[in-house]
């Protein structure tokens, strides 16, 4: 599991993790070709998508504040 994963389990289940810390993550995965071809060969439905993209779970959180670590870097530019 990658950070992008990390960063769903963490988000999906509130109070369960202190923490979390992602490096380097796949980017709103819901919103690319790739990702669209790996969403539509593991969800039944477009609709799913966005509980498993962690932008969206992100944009879309309302609740206490979340101590979050999401570092990047400049290599891949």
């Amino acid at each position: 599991m990658g950070g992008h994963g990390a960063l769903t389990l963490f988000l999906k289940n509130p109070g369960m993790y202190k923490s979390v810390s992602a490096f380097s993550p796949i980017s709103n995965p819901s919103a690319c070709p790739w990702g669209e071809k790996a969403f539509t060969g593991y969800l039944s439905s477009k609709s799913e998508w966005a509980s498993y993209d962690a932008t969206e779970l992100v944009k879309n959180y309302t609740g206490a504040p979340l101590d979050i670590l999401i570092d990047v870097g400049t290599g891949d530019n």
